[in-house]
C-alpha cells in the first residue's frame, strides 16, 4: 500500500541546481547526510540538454512527478528548491524514519533508485486501484476514479486518445454515444483488451421518449439500472498491435455499436481484424457493412452502460479515467432533446462521486465562460477535486488581450480549481504526430507560418504544458487518493463478504452424490410415517384429541323433551285459542296470534292441572295452519358444533304426533311411524360433526407426515425434491380424505334412513334406561305442580344405593296421591327413542372410529413406500434418464438458483477484489524490510566515508531521514511550480 508520506513525498517536487562540469561528491566519512557521486548516468541525465527548454515527453526511466526534473533542465537560481548546505545546517533528528523517507534518501543512492521504486509502487497501486473498478465493487465502496467531461467539440476525444496512448474514436458522434473507461499501465509487451460493462438493462418503450419521460426516477430512459448481482462485465476482444490505428478504432467503434444494440447477441459485433485468418476480405468487409448498418439504425442513441479499455504497453503511465459523452445544451433535432438532460444527468452522476477527480477539458479557441460542463461542476460543488485541461493551445486568438482569461484562471483568480490547469495541443492523424506537434509548439519551434507561436506570456507555466506532464500528475494524484480510502476500501468489501457467507448458507452447494441423498431421505421417510401412524402413542393421541371430543358430541345430541305440566289451550266461542289461568282463577283470553308468538319458555312457565280429556292444539300443530312442516319435518335451530338440531318437544307436542300418526279403530296403539321421524330428525344433525372430525383426523396426520419429511429432507429443503414431496403428500391427503368421508357419509346416510337394530339387548337396556330417568323427572315436576314447590333434583348417578332405595320409597307413596302418569304412553315413546338414538350412536361412533383406526392409518402405512418414488418419476421411463431425473430433482427453482448464482458471482468478484488488496499490502511489506535494509546500507556507507564533505548536505528541517523540505526563503510558488 502506497503510504501517505510516500505520496507527501512524490509532491516535494525537487529541482537540483548543478552548474556545467559540476562534479558531485562521493560519500563522505562522517555522520552527516552528505552523498557523493561518482560521474555515471545520472550525471549525464542532470547536464543540460540541447533540446529545446520544454520537454513534453519524458525519457525511459526518467519519471516527472508533478513538476520535479531529474533531468535538471532549468537553470534559473529562483527555482532552485533543494539547497547545498554545509553539514553545519544539518538538523538532527532521533525519531523513527517513515518509509516515504527512507525512499527520498534512496535517490541520491544510485541513479534514478528512488524515482524508480516510486514509479513501481505508484504502478501497483494504480494497477490495483484498475482491478478493483473492473471487479465492480462501486456498490460496496466508492473508489477514486478520473472523470473527463466537457462540452461538445472540446477536443475531449483527442485528449483521451493521448492519456490513453492509442487512437480512438473520432468520427460519426459515436464514442459520445456511451462512456468510456479507460485503465493504462505499464507492461513489457503492449496489448489492448476491450470489455462491455453492462450495469443498465434496456426496457424499450411503447412510444418515442421525449423530454417529460427524464426524470428524477428515470434519468437514462429506456435504460433501468440492474442489480449489482446482474451486472456483466464481457470481454469483447483484445488487440495486440498498438500501431494498426484504423483496427483498434474499428474494433472500439464496434464494441460501441454493440452497446447501442442490446438485443442483438454482442459476439455479433466483434470484428475480424485484418491479421487474423479464418475470413476472407470480402466477407470482412460485408460483416463490417452490417455492423455499420447497425450503427446507423441503432435501438438506442445513447446508453450509460460502458465500453471498458484495459491498456498495457511500455513507458505507459499509471492511470484509470472515465470518458463520458460530451455535454451540450440545444440537440440538432427536436426528437433527441432528451437526450440534453440524459446526457446532463449522467455527467452529474459522475461528477458526484465524492472520490471522483474531475478533468474538465476546455478548449483555448471558446470562451470559459461559456462551458455548460463547468457549471454542472459548480453546481454539484466539486470544484476543489478538479483539475482543467486548456486544450487547443494552438488555436488561441493571437490578440493580447485573448490571453488575460487563461493567465487569470492559470492564476487562480478565475473560474478556480483545487488541482490547478494544464496545458495541450494535439493536431495531426497519429498520435507520434500529435506527440511531435505539441512538444514542437511549446518549445516554439513549430512552424509559426502556420500554426502561430506559443506566446512567451505563458513561459512561466511551461511545468503545466503536454500531456506527459499532465498524465504524471494524474497518475500521482490518483494513486495518493486511492492511498487514504484503502484501508476503508479492505474494510468494506470484509463486512460485505462475510454477510454474502451468511446469505450462502441459506443456500448451501448441491451434496456430492445427489441420487443417494434423495434415495436416504425417502426411505427415512416412508420407513418413519410407517412407523408413527401405527404407534400405540399415535393412536392414543388420535383417540383423546379427536375420537373422544367426537363421541361426547354425538352421544350429547340425544333427543331431548319437557316433562313438566304441559301449557293446555281452551277453545270457546269468542276465541279460538285461551290459556287456562291458574288454579282458582278466571282463565285469560288471548288471541291466536298473541298463543303463536308467545315464546315456549313463558308456555312452560304455565303449569296446569291434568285435564287430558278437553282438546288441546299445541305450537306446532297451530304451526300448520301456517304452512310450516307438519309431523316427521320438525324445524331445526343450531346445535352443538354448529349443526342443526331439532327444538325440544312436550309432552303435549308427543300427544299430537301420537294422534295424528293412530290407526282409527286401533285404540291405544302408537304406530311405527312415530318413533322413526323423532329419531331420524337428530340422527341428521351428526353430518357437521362428522365432517369436522374428518378435517381434523386428516389435518392431524397430514401435520405429522409433514413434520416427518422435513426431517428427513432437511438437508434437501431448497431442492425440487422437497417442494414437489410436500406438493405431491398434499395430494395423497386430500385423496385419502376424499376417500374416508365417502366411506363415512354411506354409513352416515345410513344410520339416518331408518329404525334398524338387531341388537335387542342393548335396545331394551338403553330404552329401560332412559324410561327410568324420564319418569323419575317427571314425578318430581308432577309433585311441585301439585305443592307449588320446585324440588331440586339430583343426578341418579350423584345417588347412593341407600338414597336411592330411599327415594324410590318415596315416590311409590306420592304416587298414591297424584295418581297414575296421564302422559305415560309419551314418556314411553319418549325412552323408546332415546334408547334407540343411545343404541344407534354407539354403533355409528365405533364404526367411524374404526374407519380411522383400522383403515385410513394402516392404508397411509401399506402405500407410503412407494408413492413418493412413484410421483417423483423414478420408477417411471417416461420422465428422462435417471440422471436427468435425479439433476431435475436436485434443481432449487429459478429463483434460488438465482440468488445463489447472484451471491456467489458477487462473492467472487469481492474475493478478487480483497486478493487484490492483501497483495498489495504484501508487496509494500516487502518494500518496506528492502528501505529499511537499505536504509542501514547508507548510514553504514556515510559512518565509513562521510570525512569533511561540506559539498552536499540534504537540509532535513526537523523531518527524519535527510529529506528535502521547502526553502524557506521562497514566499510564494506560481501555479505549476513544486517545492521540495
Amino acid at each position: 500500500m502506497m503510504t501517505q508520506t510516500n505520496m507527501r513525498r512524490a509532491n516535494q517536487h525537487a529541482r537540483i541546481k548543478r552548474e556545467p562540469g559540476y562534479q558531485l561528491p562521493r560519500v563522505n566519512e562522517d555522520d552527516n547526510m552528505t552523498v557523493d557521486f561518482a560521474p555515471s548516468e545520472v550525471e549525464r541525465r542532470m547536464q543540460r540538454s540541447d533540446a529545446p527548454s520544454v520537454d513534453t515527453r519524458l525519457a525511459p526511466g526518467a519519471s516527472v512527478i508533478g513538476d520535479m526534473e531529474v533531468n535538471g533542465e532549468d537553470q534559473d537560481d529562483e527555482c532552485m528548491l533543494m539547497e547545498v548546505k554545509t553539514k553545519a545546517e544539518v538538523v538532527e533528528q532521533d525519531l523513527p524514519t517513515p518509509r516515504s523517507f527512507v525512499n527520498m534518501d534512496r535517490s541520491f543512492v544510485g541513479p534514478g533508485q528512488a524515482l524508480k521504486d516510486f514509479g513501481q509502487e505508484l504502478k501497483d497501486i494504480n494497477d490495483a486501484l484498475g482491478e478493483l473498478q473492473a471487479r465492480g465493487i462501486q456498490h460496496v465502496v466508492s473508489l477514486p476514479e478520473l472523470v473527463l467531461v466537457g462540452d461538445q467539440s472540446s477536443g475531449k476525444s483527442s485528449l483521451m486518445s493521448a492519456i490513453a496512448g492509442l487512437s480512438l474514436p473520432r468520427s460519426s458522434g459515436t464514442c459520445t454515444r456511451c462512456p468510456i473507461h479507460i485503465r493504462i499501465s505499464r507492461a513489457d509487451e503492449w496489448s489492448c483488451r476491450v470489455f462491455l460493462k453492462e450495469d443498465y438493462a434496456f426496457v424499450p418503450r411503447n412510444h418515442p421518449i421525449t423530454l417529460q419521460d427524464v426524470t428524477n426516477s428515470d434519468r437514462f430512459p429506456p435504460w433501468v439500472k440492474l442489480d449489482p448481482s446482474r451486472q456483466t462485465r464481457k470481454e469483447f476482444k483484445t488487440v495486440r498491435d498498438r500501431f494498426d490505428a484504423e483496427e483498434i478504432e474499428t474494433l472500439l467503434r464496434c464494441a460501441q455499436v454493440a452497446i447501442l444494440n442490446p438485443s442483438t447477441p454482442y459476439r455479433f459485433f466483434v470484428p475480424r481484424l485484418k491479421n487474423e485468418s479464418g475470413q476472407s476480405d470480402a466477407a470482412r468487409r460485408e460483416h463490417l457493412d452490417r455492423i455499420k448498418e447497425k450503427e446507423a439504425h441503432g435501438e438506442a442513441q445513447f446508453s450509460p452502460n460502458t465500453v471498458a479499455l484495459e491498456v498495457k504497453g511500455p513507458d505507459l503511465a499509471d492511470l484509470n479515467f472515465y470518458d463520458l459523452p460530451g455535454v451540450f445544451i440545444t440537440a440538432k433535432r427536436p426528437e433527441d432533446r432528451f437526450l440534453e438532460r440524459v446526457v446532463r444527468n449522467l455527467t452529474c452522476e459522475y461528477i458526484s462521486r465524492q472520490n471522483a477527480i474531475i478533468l474538465w477539458a476546455v478548449p483555448m479557441n471558446q470562451d470559459a465562460e461559456n462551458s455548460f460542463a463547468f457549471k454542472l461542476i459548480q453546481e454539484m460543488k466539486a470544484e476543489d477535486r478538479c483539475v482543467g485541461v486548456m486544450t487547443k493551445a494552438d488555436l488561441l486568438p493571437r490578440e493580447i488581450n485573448g490571453f488575460s482569461s487563461w493567465l487569470s484562471m492559470l492564476n487562480e483568480q478565475a473560474h478556480r480549481t483545487g488541482l490547478g490547469y494544464f496545458i495541450t495541443s494535439r493536431q495531426g492523424s497519429d498520435l507520434d504526430e500529435q506527440n511531435k506537434f505539441e512538444e514542437a509548439f511549446f518549445n516554439r519551434t513549430a512552424d509559426s507560418a502556420t500554426m502561430g507561436q506559443w506566446p512567451e506570456i505563458f513561459e512561466k507555466y511551461r511545468d503545466r504544458c503536454g500531456i506527459e506532464k499532465l498524465k504524471e500528475f494524474l497518475s500521482i494524484t490518483l494513486g495518493r487518493e486511492f492511498s487514504k480510502v484503502l484501508p476503508e476500501v479492505k474494510q468494506k468489501v470484509h463486512n460485505r463478504l462475510l454477510r454474502i457467507e451468511e446469505q450462502l448458507e441459506k443456500y448451501p452447494n448441491p451434496p456430492p452424490n445427489p441420487e443417494m441423498e434423495i434415495m436416504r431421505s425417502l426411505a427415512e421417510f416412508a420407513t418413519n410415517v410407517k412407523t408413527r401412524v401405527l404407534q400405540q402413542e399415535f393412536m392414543s393421541q388420535w383417540d383423546c384429541l379427536f375420537a373422544e371430543p367426537f363421541k361426547k358430541r354425538i352421544l350429547g345430541s340425544k333427543p331431548k323433551f319437557i316433562v313438566k305440566e304441559p301449557d293446555v289451550i281452551t277453545i270457546d266461542d269468542n276465541s279460538p285459542m285461551a290459556t287456562p289461568a291458574p288454579l282458582g282463577q278466571t282463565p285469560r283470553k288471548r288471541s291466536l296470534a298473541q298463543d303463536i308468538n308467545m315464546t315456549p319458555s313463558k308456555r312452560r312457565g304455565q303449569i296446569k292441572a291434568e285435564d287430558s280429556d278437553r282438546m288441546i292444539m299445541s305450537p306446532s300443530t297451530s304451526a300448520t295452519l301456517r304452512g310450516t312442516p307438519g309431523p316427521g319435518q320438525f324445524p331445526f335451530s343450531p346445535g352443538p358444533g354448529g349443526g342443526l338440531a331439532p327444538h325440544s318437544k312436550n309432552l303435549m307436542e308427543l300427544r299430537t304426533i301420537i294422534r295424528r300418526s293412530a290407526i282409527p279403530g286401533q285404540p291405544g296403539l302408537v304406530s311405527a311411524s312415530v318413533y322413526e321421524p323423532l329419531y331420524t330428525e337428530v340422527a341428521r344433525t351428526w353430518g357437521p360433526h362428522l365432517e369436522n372430525f374428518v378435517n381434523q383426523t386428516i389435518l392431524f396426520l397430514q401435520n405429522e407426515v409433514m413434520k416427518i419429511l422435513d426431517n428427513a429432507f432437511s438437508n434437501l429443503k431448497n431442492r425440487m425434491v422437497y417442494r414437489e414431496s410436500v406438493e405431491h403428500m398434499k395430494s395423497f391427503m386430500e385423496k385419502h380424505k376424499e376417500e374416508v368421508r365417502n366411506q363415512l357419509n354411506l354409513i352416515y346416510n345410513l344410520e339416518t334412513q331408518r329404525i334398524f337394530t338387531k341388537d335387542e339387548d342393548a335396545l331394551q337396556r338403553n330404552k329401560a334406561s332412559e324410561k327410568r330417568i324420564l319418569e323419575r323427572h317427571r314425578h318430581f315436576l308432577r309433585m311441585a305442580a301439585r305443592t307449588g314447590e320446585s324440588p331440586a333434583i339430583r343426578k341418579m348417578e350423584e345417588l347412593t344405593e341407600e338414597e336411592l332405595a330411599q327415594e324410590q320409597a318415596k315416590m311409590a307413596k306420592e304416587l298414591k296421591l297424584i295418581g297414575p302418569d296421564p302422559y305415560d304412553q309419551e314418556i314411553t315413546v319418549a325412552a323408546y327413542v332415546r334408547g334407540y338414538y343411545l343404541t344407534a350412536a354407539s354403533r355409528f361412533i365405533d364404526i367411524v372410529a374404526i374407519h380411522i383406526m383400522s383403515g385410513l392409518l394402516p392404508r397411509v402405512a401399506s402405500v407410503i413406500d412407494t408413492y413418493l418414488h412413484e410421483k417423483l418419476g423414478l420408477y417411471s421411463r417416461t420422465s428422462g434418464t435417471g440422471l436427468e431425473i435425479f439433476n431435475r430433482l436436485m434443481s432449487e427453482g429459478p429463483e434460488t438458483e438465482r440468488k445463489r448464482r447472484e451471491l456467489k458471482v458477487e462473492k467472487e468478484r469481492l474475493d478478487q477484489a480483497m486478493e487484490i488488496i492483501v497483495n498489495l499490502e504484501n508487496r509494500e511489506q516487502m518494500a518496506t524490510a528492502t528501505a529499511v535494509n537499505s536504509q542501514a546500507t547508507i548510514m553504514g556507507m556515510s559512518q565509513g566515508h562521510g570525512q569533511n564533505r561540506p559539498d552536499l548536505t540534504i537540509r532535513t528541517n526537523g523531518n527524519a531521514g535527510g529529506v528535502a523540505t521547502p526553502v524557506s526563503e521562497r514566499a510564494s510558488t506560481p501555479i505549476g511550480t513544486y517545492e521540495a
